[in-house]
């Protein structure tokens, strides 16, 4: 971190005195020039110009109407008739999940997931996404090897994520009592239905204990997770209280952290504002626990009320739309008909999707009503009165739950919310999860639900990079910034289409032709 300053400090003061002789010798360069910068000023407002881009070293050393005269080695871009913006951020996804392998595929097919592995970085620079926030870094060794590939977005983490015993999570797993007392688990002391035996050091357990162990892994943010019953489930975890959570974002604060909490419903989104959660990860597409209104897509006033108090308090959201609509397209069987598969999935694995033991992921979706009634009738059995079969049913839920989704962030993009662009792409190991052209899909979401491209281009570059602190070094296009920059085709602020028509891509000061990250 400090050689980044110095190098940032460097880069301004070189800056002033070109200015001053109108002249920039280049060592490692690139000059964009006769472009159109789209970008946001310090106060988050976007703002175009025609104008001009130096890079040296990785680093912006000039932007402006005026074309500096510029010595010494480096590349020229043409950029008339080009609108050039800062590298699309991606804050929350799932980096290590392999999409549409589980562990034991992964296990059987060794030589897939090393030619998926080399190809993910590529795949979301494909699609412009040179920095990714991961949300769940549960394998630091594979994280560094990500990191350290030649060609690779800027990769951030919030590391492993902060659960108390007995969640949501080791309950889906199933996980026995002597493996769950291995995990580092955060002791909710508030609460007295969860028993811990003496020989757990607790002191390891607490929020100042594990807060201070992510923010020493390097990390960014503090993940941690909120699930009620509003998902059909029949509860039988625990959720924290509202006072360890309080803990957990005290601690989160004072190592200069925001914490992210999963909450898909309007249950755990009040919970979040009410403890000062500083990001809300996913869409609240879980309205109510009552089965009689599990269809029901008129946005309640309590809800509308809360949503607003959101958008109020600046709570940054993310909507992650792909979460539920990747399973969409499994069931439409994606793969046979989307010709954008091939530039991020490599032919190989392309390959082994045609296959009848690919469609695992489609088959356990299709299995989930009989799972559903069976951990918990009395949620399930009046739905399911109402189809002729589950397959009806499915299909139904999906369509409430699209609609769901894109009421919420139309609402909250009408109240000027802090939405932050994610996709959650490698969730629950869905292919239809696709590395970089997730993003693209979930653009496209947005539009559908009526928001305006400025908001979407904002909340792909300054939003996040201001959330997450990052806002210094990324997110706009400034002098001292790294030169993380995209060179597009057509205008992103008149067409969704020019996250598509992407013709250069400059990672860390370094010019690549976009098909260069084509998969092979």
């Amino acid at each position: 971190m400090l050689k980044t300053y110095i190098l940032l400090t460097l880069s301004l003061i070189i800056h002033c005195k070109n200015l001053e002789v109108n002249s920039i010798n280049l060592k490692e360069g690139v000059l964009i020039e006769n472009t159109n910068i789209i970008t946001t000023d310090t106060d988050g407002k976007i703002i175009q110009y025609a104008g001009h881009i130096v890079i040296d070293k990785g680093f912006i050393v000039y932007s402006g109407k005026e074309k500096p005269k510029v010595t010494g080695n480096y590349q020229t871009v043409n950029g008339k008739g080009k609108y050039t913006i800062p590298g699309l951020i991606d804050s929350h996804l799932h980096l290590l999940n392999m999409a549409g392998f589980n562990w034991k595929l992964q296990k059987k097919y060794p030589d897939l997931v090393k030619e998926y592995y080399n190809q993910l970085p590529k795949s979301y620079l494909y699609f412009g996404y040179t920095t990714v926030i991961d949300a769940d870094n549960y394998n630091p060794e594979l994280m560094n090897k990500l990191k350290a590939m030649e060609i690779t977005p800027d990769i951030y983490s919030c590391g492993a994520k902060i659960n108390v015993m007995d969640n949501f999570e080791m309950e889906m797993a199933e996980l026995p009592i002597n493996v769950r007392l291995q995990l580092p688990f955060l002791y909710d002391k508030f609460n007295k239905n969860v028993i811990i035996p003496d020989s757990i050091d607790l002191e390891k357990h607490s929020a100042e204990y594990l807060v201070k162990k992510v923010a020493e892994g390097r990390n960014i943010g503090v993940k941690t997770l909120y699930e009620d019953p509003s998902n059909g489930l029949k509860k039988t975890w625990e959720n924290p209280s509202k006072e360890i959570m309080k803990e957990v974002v005290d601690e989160a604060h004072k190592n200069g952290m925001p914490v992210v909490m999963h909450a898909p419903s309007y249950e755990a989104q009040m919970f979040a504002k009410d403890v000062g959660i500083d990001i809300i990860a996913h869409t609240m597409w879980n309205w109510t626990s009552n089965p009689i209104e599990y269809f029901n897509t008129d946005l309640p006033q309590t809800h509308k009320d809360l949503l607003k108090e959101i958008a109020t308090k600046g709570i940054g959201y993310q909507p992650t739309t792909r979460a539920v609509l990747a399973e969409v397209d499994i069931l439409n069987d994606m793969y046979k008909k989307d010709s954008m598969l091939k530039y991020v999935y490599p032919k190989n694995y392309l390959s082994w999707l045609q296959t009848e033991e690919a469609r695992w992921i489609k088959k356990r979706i299709l299995r989930r009503p009989k799972y559903l009634r069976a951990v918990n009738p009395e949620f399930f059995y009046p739905i399911r009165n109402q189809f002729d079969s589950d397959e009806a049913m499915t299909s139904a839920g999906y369509k409430s739950i699209e609609k769901k989704i894109k009421i919420i962030i139309k609402f909250l993009a009408d109240h000027n919310a802090n939405l932050l662009f994610s996709t959650d792409t490698g969730a629950m190991n869905m292919y239809a999860s696709v590395p970089g052209y997730n993003g693209f899909l979930e653009m496209n979401h947005w539009v559908e639900a009526g928001i305006e491209l400025d908001k979407i281009f904002k909340a792909a570059t300054y939003n996040n990079a201001k959330a997450f602190g990052l806002l210094e070094s990324l997110g706009t296009i400034e002098t001292g910034k790294r030169a993380n920059l995209l060179v597009l085709e057509t205008n992103p602020l008149e067409t969704v289409k020019a996250y598509n028509q992407i013709e250069k891509v400059i990672i860390g000061g370094k010019l690549k032709d976009r098909k260069a990250f084509a998969a092979k």
